[in-house]
């Protein structure tokens, strides 16, 4: 493990560690021109995935997910500017999800949101679902989000004991994050009903805009991101969790103006905060279901 002193927006305290692919456990891994010292991205070897190796030790990772500033900008470079500015846009994007899904039969029933922040999408989808609940580690989003929808909401996935399954698990923008990205599917997958489904969403590895931007690509997000799938990876997840891929969810992602033109360093003036650019592709959408025979 190593030292990370000097690094701007982590922890002096902190430690940093190699690791082997996180979707198959391989160790064999090639080096890529994407870094930001002492992180790197590696691909695996054997299955593909993109992955940050070196990087932070879980328990320190934690620390940003369950603090009250993660989605109030309280992070620097970590956790978001500023969630609530993006409300307007963030909705709209949820409702075109949903459209999405209910035309792909996967709405009715009990619906889990894992990783609901404030519940933004968890309010969008009162009308698609009998039942909403949602997981979320800030206590003060976890708070927002029953506030707003009336959602139980739980701090992990495993205090649920209310509800013996559900109909439809969705985790937007979660994937990422997670350290054993196998066994949380697997996770979700022993809370969903046989027949229903999970749907997740994540940054698109193989992007355009990843292509475009390089290095500068903000779904890099240093050292929050560890894994970056694309169209090959994150389907493979889902088979490697037992469960039975039926398709993409195209998930065209709306943004605030002044959001995109930051990306690229340009300082918009107030009125681009009023005007939402979609832009699609941005995100890779898969949807599995559980085998009614398991």
């Amino acid at each position: 493990m190593n030292d990370v002193t000097g690094n701007s927006f982590v922890s002096a305290e902190w430690y940093v560690e190699e690791c082997a692919c996180p979707m198959c456990g391989r160790a064999e891994s090639e080096a890529t021109r994407y870094e930001q010292i002492p992180f790197k991205i590696k691909r695996c070897s054997s299955c593909a995935l993109w992955f940050l190796s070196p990087r932070l030790a879980e328990e320190d990772a934690q620390q940003f997910y369950h603090s009250d500033a993660y989605f109030a900008g309280g992070h620097g470079e970590s956790g978001y500017e500023d969630y609530s500015v993006q409300e307007r846009s963030l909705r709209a994007t949820f409702r075109k999800f949903l459209k999405t899904i209910d035309a792909k039969a996967a709405t009715g029933g009990a619906f889990l949101e894992v990783g609901c922040g404030p519940g933004y999408l968890l309010d969008e989808a009162n009308s698609y679902f009998e039942s909403l609940a949602g997981v979320e580690l800030s206590d003060k989003a976890a708070k927002q989000a029953a506030s707003l929808t009336g959602a139980r909401i739980y701090n992990d996935i495993e205090e649920i004991d209310d509800v013996p399954a559900f109909d439809c698990i969705v985790a937007t923008h979660v994937i990422e994050h997670i350290y054993e990205p196998v066994a949380f599917v697997e996770t979700l997958a022993r809370r969903l009903k046989p027949g229903g489904s999970i749907i997740l969403a994540a940054p698109h590895m193989g992007s355009l805009y990843r292509r475009i931007m390089g290095r500068r690509w903000p779904s890099f997000k240093y050292p929050e991101h560890v894994s970056f799938f694309d169209q090959k990876t994150l389907p493979d997840l889902f088979r490697r969790a037992g469960l039975e891929v039926t398709g993409n969810v195209p998930y065209p992602h709306v943004f605030p103006l002044s959001l995109v033109l930051s990306k690229f360093g340009i300082k918009g003036p107030l009125w681009t905060d009023g005007v939402d650019v979609t832009l699609p592709a941005t995100t890779i959408s898969f949807q599995a279901k559980k085998r009614v025979n398991i």
